[in-house]
């Protein structure tokens, strides 16, 4: 007979209970709410007190409510789904739709994490019983559509920062001078993620993920695989995205486009692929790099997020400079011009690093950094 799960979450030996806010954006399937839904499923499964405090339902616009209107459609909110829809835990949203969340907003706690610019201050602004306090920095919050004064001003709030690279922890250095960034990479679902052994396709084939923001470098892909079907007529490109190509930014001729596919199609595209490429010229992480990975797929990526964490040139990929096609290109051929053994060889060393970026490890190096906070707190 097999053994019966326990009945109630049990906490990883040595560790102690502890009531954990994140305040974060309203639920929608970002990946960066992604982690933020992950790491709260996780920690509440170990026994921790979870909740999470985001802004209220977003009002429509009169626009958008008079577009609506015309198809029968007269709800005040928006109704878009999102990772935080089925967290078995307190999803606690405030009377407003903007950042101006208040202490009673939220409950008293042990930890207190800030997931976005915008709730950096409310988070600095809490009494001290809402607990200590963090700020989970996702990306290099200071682009152009934001406004960046403000957001870059966010980074000298005295809340401890964990970042999800090293890229990351470089910029934020960077930019205040703060060394007091602790590493927490992203973790990797292997039971979404993976394929069986294979070999290099028959005609090369080059995967990618597409968006129309300027920060995901989609101009710089085409720039690439322009250069590469010089060199390689026959390639294959698939993408993917949540976006559908615009007039304005149309996919390379020949590509297959998938829109919207489910989590298990996406772990087919990836393992269809000889090369994933990555042409971002800003990312926090960029997590289809280790979902390339984990279904086999070694990488061409310039050197952004976690990039740098998980190439190691020659072994899983390659890497060229942000805006630089040209070397995108070159690292993309390299991998695509491997005979059978040789990409047979990057393959697996691509698998293996997937491996060793868990989930469980990711929340083990969280849950110790929380535990670490009020453990010298409580010494000092």
């Amino acid at each position: 007979m097999g053994e019966i799960a326990p009945l109630f979450p049990v906490l990883r030996p040595g560790a102690c209970p502890l009531r954990i806010t994140f305040l974060s954006p309203r639920s929608n399937l970002s990946g960066g709410l992604r982690v933020i839904a992950t790491y709260a499923r996780m920690l509440h499964e170990r026994g921790h007190q979870v909740t999470i405090v985001t802004p209220g339902p977003e009002s429509r616009g009169r626009k958008e409510r008079l577009q609506a209107a015309t198809k029968g459609d007269f709800s005040p909110v928006r109704t878009e789904p999102g990772h935080f829809d089925t967290l078995p835990l307190p999803i606690r949203e405030t009377n407003r739709s903007d950042y101006q969340i208040e202490a009673h907003d939220l409950p008293d706690a042990d930890i207190l994490v800030a997931t976005w610019w915008e709730t950096a201050f409310a988070v600095n602004a809490a009494p001290p019983e809402k607990g200590r306090k963090f700020r989970l920095i996702q990306g290099h919050e200071v682009h152009g559509f934001l406004p960046w004064q403000i957001a870059r001003g966010a980074y000298h709030l005295p809340l401890k920062p964990l970042v999800i690279s090293n890229w990351l922890a470089s910029a934020l250095y960077e930019e205040t001078g703060r060394e007091d960034a602790i590493l927490v990479p992203n973790g990797i679902d292997l039971e979404q993620f993976h394929a069986p052994e294979r070999e290099k396709a028959q005609r090369p084939t080059l995967g990618f993920m597409y968006s129309p923001w300027p920060i995901k470098g989609s101009d710089t892909v085409f720039e690439t695989v322009k250069i590469l079907k010089q060199k390689m007529p026959d390639l294959d490109v698939a993408a993917f995205g949540a976006n559908p190509p615009t007039q304005k930014m149309p996919l390379p001729e020949g590509a297959i486009f998938h829109h919207r596919p489910a989590q298990s199609r996406i772990r087919d595209i990836y393992a269809a692929c000889d090369v994933f490429l990555c042409a971002s010229t800003s990312e926090g992480f960029f997590l289809p790099l280790l979902e390339a990975m984990a279904c086999r797929c070694p990488l061409a990526s310039t050197r952004v997020g976690a990039a740098e964490d998980l190439i190691v040139e020659g072994t899983t990929g390659f890497l060229a400079d942000v805006g630089d096609a040209a070397g995108l290109a070159e690292a993309a051929h390299k991998v695509l011009s491997l005979s059978a053994p040789e990409w047979r060889k990057m393959s697996d060393a691509s698998l293996r690093t997937a491996q060793s970026h868990s989930w469980d490890k990711a929340c083990d190096r969280l849950e110790q950094c929380f535990q670490n906070e009020l453990t010298a707190a409580q010494a000092s």
